[in-house]
């Protein structure tokens, strides 16, 4: 029997689908208008991927990839109860910070409040709509396109550290 979490996951994924089959995304020099979400909304949105994935030397992060926007496209080919939750959720999540999120990323893979599955369904899009931009594919991961490459600069994954400051947003699986 799916669960509701199962259900959404389900409909977003068919509303990514429908989105890039019947719209393009507007030109880069065109200003982007929300089409669903309201200003506080997407202001809230762009806050909380912006905790998600911030800025940092390789990248703009969500911002400078515009999450906001992707998210908003998407739902424009979602249905109503995939709206309604995100709607819903982005009205609780006004007011949450990094703290806050921390709290409701603790169980992310076993998530059993609205707040918990909120949070999984806005990281898995503010992942998706990271690494499917330019700002992620290029800046983050460093992809070149169709070009040789003499040498792959992390083949040597033991000169891979992480930052001292480093601190997971979420625990690993068990």
């Amino acid at each position: 029997m799916p669960t509701r979490r199962k259900t959404l996951a389900a409909l977003w994924a068919a509303a990514v689908v429908r989105a890039h089959e019947h719209a393009a995304p507007p030109a880069e020099s065109a200003a982007y208008r929300f089409a669903v979400l309201n200003a506080r909304e997407a202001a809230s949105l762009r806050r909380l991927t912006a905790i998600l994935i911030p800025a940092d030397e390789r990248s703009g992060g969500a911002p400078a990839a515009k999450v906001d926007e992707y998210v908003d496209h998407v739902l424009r080919f979602a249905t109503a109860p995939v709206r309604k939750a995100w709607r819903d959720g982005l009205r609780r999540f006004a007011k949450k910070d990094e703290a806050a999120l921390r709290v409701v990323a603790a169980n992310e893979f076993q998530p059993r409040t609205p707040d918990e599955r909120f949070f999984v369904m806005l990281k898995d899009a503010a992942v998706e709509g990271f690494y499917t931009s330019r700002e992620g594919i290029e800046k983050e991961l460093g992809y070149r396109g169709y070009t040789y490459l003499r040498e792959f600069p992390l083949a040597n994954m033991a000169e891979v550290k992480r930052p001292p400051d480093y601190r997971p947003m979420l625990r690993q699986r068990s």
